[in-house]
């Protein structure tokens, strides 16, 4: 299943109390601070949660696999999102005990 920024935002509704237009205003100015802070070149940390950085990737070339031809990539910056060590951790326990539900049934 795909959780959407509109499920997050009936979600957060429900749990504060606040109405989908005010929350649906935070979540959108929230991502949009995101984004300009990477558009800086700032990084965004969020405690227990994660990073957002740009990475700079060198010029390249690759191989298109469907045609075969060879093609150059340009100089760019990427957004890139760490999650951090309690995230990672506490997603892996939840969906390995998930997958050994699965396997005893």
């Amino acid at each position: 299943m795909t959780v959407k920024k509109s499920d997050l935002v009936n979600l957060l509704a429900d749990a504060t109390g606040m109405s989908k237009k005010e929350v649906e205003v935070i979540v959108n100015g929230l991502l949009y601070q995101i984004i300009e802070a990477l558009q800086n070149g700032d990084r965004v940390e969020i405690r227990g949660f994660g990073s957002f950085y740009a990475k700079e990737r060198m010029p390249r070339k690759i191989v298109n696999p469907k045609t075969g031809r060879e093609m150059d990539v340009d100089h760019r910056f990427v957004p890139v999102f760490k999650p951090a060590k309690f995230f990672k951790e506490s997603v892996n326990q939840k969906l390995l005990q998930k997958a050994k539900k699965g396997e005893d049934a």
